[in-house]
């Protein structure tokens, strides 16, 4: 059986689910769902990603993000394989955590009717598998984007972005705008589980109608995205344009110089400069925040000995970061 395409461009929006190896749960308590949050909020950072809604189940997962640059396949690699360290590594475990390839569907996000199909899809996930009863609706979602978007923008994680959702559904960001969300996205699960398909809003569809795909959009966007296949499906490396680890190795070059100018610093002072002179430390941790280069890229580049060591330089450039205000203004600044 041929591989599904991946078909990545700048500004792709995706509804990416993945699944247990052998069905198991890929969380074993809310520490491992605390720990697959700040994971995937850190890929988000790193790949540029914006993430839209995200529905944690037991044995996978629901997220629906928009990439700005054309890195769908390097940024979940990351996600996944940091993810199953992570969880490896607390549970003393070892092997796959996930099951083969992650599914991943291009969703024609600038069409209202189906951007907020896929949204209602994901937050619904925990209503649909008996997590959630009306009674007991948000405390059964606890572990999806429902509680962010329906907080205030003061209160919210700044890397849930609701808006745009939001608009798709009529719906202001204010109070009174989420709350008319939650009473649309409550109303649609009373009506599928009556099946009263009367009940559903003008414009939607009912439940099983997010088929798994390639592709969620109207026909015109799939003879588009079919169209253009030569030349947005991944494929291996060619002689010609940059490789996707090319882009992000040019995005963690110019945060280099940036720094290195910066700080006031020569090629030649950097090959002689300490591993852990704090210059250094905050340019590698720019560099590791923003993008995806490994460790030896960070290693070789900035001249701080082996690449293995890079973990426990970074670990002290973040408790730099989380005691002293000009440290993170650095960062920010070279990662922005």
């Amino acid at each position: 059986m041929s591989r599904t395409l991946r078909i990545e461009y700048p500004g792709a929006v995706y509804h990416v689910q993945s699944e247990g190896n052998r069905g198991d749960a890929i969380y074993l308590d809310d520490e491992d769902r605390e720990t697959f949050l700040r994971t995937f909020q850190e890929a988000a950072r790193r790949s540029g990603w914006t993430v839209y809604a995200y529905a944690l189940m037991a044995n996978h997962y629901h997220i629906l993000f928009q990439t700005a640059r054309a890195n769908l396949v390097d940024g979940m690699k990351w996600l996944q394989t940091a993810y199953t360290q992570r969880f490896n590594a607390r549970h003393r475990m070892r092997g796959h955590l996930f099951a083969g390839r992650y599914h991943s569907m291009v969703v024609e996000a600038d069409n209202a009717h189906y951007f907020s199909t896929i949204i209602d899809y994901i937050h619904l996930n925990p209503a649909r598998s008996g997590l959630a009863r009306r009674h007991t609706f948000l405390s059964g979602c606890k572990w999806t984007s429902l509680p962010a978007w329906l907080a205030s923008p003061a209160k919210r994680p700044k890397w849930i972005h609701p808006e745009r959702g939001l608009v798709c559904f009529g719906c202001d960001d204010t109070e009174d705008g989420r709350q008319k969300y939650l009473n649309h996205l409550m109303g649609r699960f009373e009506a599928e589980r009556m099946d009263e398909r009367s009940l559903l809003p003008a414009g939607h569809v009912g439940p099983g109608t997010v088929q798994r795909g390639w592709c969620y959009g109207s026909s015109a966007f799939r003879a588009r995205l079919v169209g253009e296949l030569p030349r947005l499906a991944r494929r291996k490396p060619v002689t010609t344009g940059m490789r996707a680890s090319e882009i992000g190795e040019y995005q963690a070059e110019i945060i280099v110089k940036n720094g290195l100018k910066a700080f006031g610093l020569s090629e030649e002072e950097l090959l002689v400069t300490p591993y852990s002179h704090p210059s250094k430390l905050i340019i590698a941790l720019a560099v590791r925040q923003s993008t995806l280069v490994p460790y030896a890229w960070i290693s070789n580049r900035l001249h701080m000995g082996i690449p293995k060591s890079m973990g426990t330089l970074l670990h002290r450039a973040k408790k730099m970061a989380e005691t002293d205000l000009k440290t993170r203004a650095w960062i920010e600044r070279l990662s922005s």
